[in-house]
């Protein structure tokens, strides 16, 4: 691995010409998820190059990159700015986001990305504003006829039957979502500087499946992954699980949203009156997305098919069931004198 400062330690291949050049901005710690794309490339036999990008030097993924760069944080101004330019320096092909924070500022650069030769691997802008915003994830599932939690107004919240939940309308990673027990929790929860949501308390099995969608939109292949445990809003153990209503009604989202492109992970409940009732839309790769990948419906690999302009082969059901992922922690050392520099 390499930085604009200097050589880093790290186990990226060697560099090639004439490589496919893809960046991943907050790269954090999602490690397997940048192993996985260069193992696609390695079967296609194309030549890659991982950039890394990440506010922390000491992010766990940019130690598995080719070439690394500090940025600022998402919230601070040149965040974007920084990013074009070294997309412009560095010739880079294709840019996938990784967390929700950083879609809409990328969405909004999404020219100036364009302009120097990068794709931007992301949704529409439409597709963003429905799912970001948590109210108008709920009024675009029930205004297509999908189940989702109803939202309490304040009239109803005067004498609510509990359990409830609640979250904010703007978040992620599970940051600030509670289950409500009593009058005592929502008093403490709802006192919060950010805008939350209260909704009724969905009983059930949760999912989060995998849908990935091609550039025109469509989705190609659906795999429900069960939640067994989840660690900061990231799931730690988890079981691939062919549920065709799940897969189908799933893809349904997708087509309705229109304008998805790559990896679209939604949340649902299946109640135990087998009602699918769907809580979040989030288009990005999620975090436990290599286990989808290991069960055979192979995202990395689609992905750079497309970007070289062909036609993946994609079977909606053409992967494993059953597969379990059990993640543990896993170590990558390094000296400070090897860690990048901003």
């Amino acid at each position: 691995m390499t930085s604009d400062s200097g050589p880093v330690a790290g186990s990226g291949s060697s560099i090639k010409a004439n490589a496919m050049k893809l960046l991943f901005t907050s790269a954090g710690r999602r490690v397997s998820l940048l192993r996985e794309f260069r193992r696609a490339a390695d079967d296609l036999g194309i030549p890659l190059i991982l950039h890394a990008a990440d506010c922390q030097p000491m992010a766990p993924a940019l130690q598995i990159a080719d070439q690394v760069v500090i940025v600022p944080s998402v919230a601070e101004v040149g965040y974007e700015a920084c990013l074009v330019e070294y997309c412009r320096t560095h010739e880079i092909d294709a840019l996938i986001p990784l967390i929700d924070p950083e879609l809409w500022p990328l969405c909004n650069a999404r020219e100036r990305f364009e302009a120097v030769g990068t794709r931007v691997i992301l949704s529409s802008r439409d597709v963003l504003t429905v799912s970001v915003d948590k109210i108008r994830t709920a009024e675009f599932l029930t205004s297509h006829r999908f189940r989702t939690p109803r939202i309490l107004t304040e009239e109803q919240l005067v004498s609510p039957l509990y359990p409830l939940f609640i979250k904010p309308r703007v978040g992620s990673s599970s940051l600030g979502a509670h289950k409500i027990r009593s009058s005592t929790d929502l008093a403490y929860y709802r006192d919060d500087r950010r805008e939350t949501i209260v909704q009724e308390f969905v009983e059930g099995v949760e999912y989060t499946v995998d849908v990935f969608a091609d550039f025109d939109g469509r989705p190609r292949c659906a795999v429900p992954r069960r939640r067994w445990e989840v660690r900061g809003g990231e799931v730690s153990k988890g079981q691939t699980v062919r549920h065709a209503a799940i897969m189908a009604e799933s893809c349904r989202v997708v087509e309705a949203l229109g304008g998805c492109v790559g990896m679209m992970t939604i949340q649902c409940f299946l109640t135990s009156a087998d009602e699918i009732v769907f809580i979040e839309i989030n288009p990005r790769f999620g975090g436990g997305a290599p286990l989808s990948i290991r069960a055979g419906a192979d995202s990395p690999r689609w992905l750079l098919e497309l970007l070289l302009g062909r036609q993946p082969d994609i079977a909606m059901d053409g992967w494993a069931d059953g597969l379990m992922m059990l993640r543990y922690d896993e170590g990558l050392f390094v000296r400070p004198d090897e860690l990048p520099s901003p």
